[in-house]
């Protein structure tokens, strides 16, 4: 029997590595590590709405800091001004409606959910005169800012 030397047990060792890299390579990615599973957020029409009535809040919020000029009615660009704010809450109108109307089917879309009504329904309270003090006000706006701050971990 002859002896192993460096020089037969590296070439066989090298085709042995070289075999296994290429068949890694042709592999899919599932044989070799478990898939990275999709963000369940990701496809989520009520977190699209989220998205875009955020999107629409903050545009109009750039549009209302320190009052531009063309904010002014009576100025020459203010007709143009207020359909750009008009068309920017009808889009924030529209996206509320679409989320009270859809049921949630993850814990992600019930924190979308909250967190839009933890801008909105304290705003509509001040906006309509709704006693802030009355128990079931509070018991709404508590619940929203608890399920609102508890969400946050789903992150």
């Amino acid at each position: 029997m002859r002896s192993l030397s460096r020089r037969d047990i590296f070439p066989a060792f090298g085709a042995a590595a070289l075999a296994g890299i290429a068949a890694a390579g042709l592999a899919k990615p599932e044989t070799l590590t478990a898939a990275p599973v999709a963000k369940p957020e990701g496809y989520s029409p009520i977190i699209a709405a989220r998205n875009t009535y955020q999107k629409a809040r903050a545009l109009i919020e750039t549009m209302n800091v320190s009052e531009p000029p063309e904010a002014i009615p009576g100025h020459p660009d203010y007709p143009a001004w207020q359909k750009k704010q008009d068309a920017l809450c009808k889009t924030m109108w529209d996206a509320v409606t679409f989320l009270s109307r859809e049921p949630s089917k993850t814990w992600f879309d019930i924190k979308a959910k909250s967190e839009v009504a933890n801008l909105e329904f304290p705003e509509y309270c001040q906006s309509f005169v709704m006693e802030e003090d009355a128990d079931e006000v509070r018991l709404a706006i508590s619940l929203i800012n608890d399920v609102t701050r508890l969400s946050q971990d789903l992150v």
